[in-house]
């Protein structure tokens, strides 16, 4: 007589999602994906605003070592939400072979006259695109806002000031907060500008 063969033992019914399950993960996934994107959007936006007030602090930094490094007046001028860095020079200011190009001491030259000094740096307020948005403000100690300012280093390190553009520089006494910010970027951040003419961010 002969045996039956056995039959194999029938496999487990593996169990699909259906797709009313993969509607619903989908969904869901969505719905926490939009409540995410506004937040993400405002950390990059105030991560923007941070970065540039750390560009104004290291413009005015960077300023002073020029200073001390080349021998020259250097002016760290604020006008208008930009802020140029000038470097005062004598001689032929266009690179000619007629006159060389010398540095000059001295913070009280007309910083207007092309042939007197030389943009060497600066952050200039983007007047296009996404970075457009944002504002620059300058105040003194009594939190008063100050228009335009002037900031001058000596090749000694020393910092002179004025606040208007055809002032006598004075010795900087003042401390100047530069505040950074933008509609819908969160904290405005703050830049110090210490009498020494250095500067540091205060609000991080």
């Amino acid at each position: 007589m002969r045996s039956r063969p056995r039959r194999a033992p029938a496999r487990g019914r593996r169990r699909a999602f259906t797709l009313l399950e993969l509607v619903a993960v989908v969904s869901i996934i969505t719905i926490f994906a939009a409540l995410a994107i506004p937040s993400v959007v405002l950390q990059l936006r105030d991560r923007r605003v941070q970065e540039y007030a750390r560009r104004i602090g290291l413009v005015y930094r960077q300023a002073r070592m020029h200073a001390l490094g080349r021998g020259s007046a250097v002016l760290v001028r604020f006008n208008g939400g930009d802020v140029t860095v000038h470097e005062a020079r004598t001689g032929d200011t266009t690179g000619g072979a007629n006159c060389a190009d010398l540095p000059v001491s001295t913070c009280r030259i007309n910083w207007a006259n092309a042939t007197l000094s030389r943009e060497i740096d600066g952050v200039h307020k983007p007047t296009g695109g996404e970075l457009s948005t944002i504002s620059i403000a300058i105040t003194d100690g009594a939190d008063v806002a100050v228009p335009a300012l002037d900031v001058c280093f000596t090749p000694l390190g020393r910092a002179f000031a004025r606040t208007a553009f055809t002032a006598d520089f004075a010795p900087n006494a003042s401390a100047y907060i530069a505040s950074v910010s933008r509609p819908g970027a969160g904290r405005t951040r703050r830049v110090a500008l210490l009498p020494n003419g250095t500067a540091r961010l205060i609000s991080q």
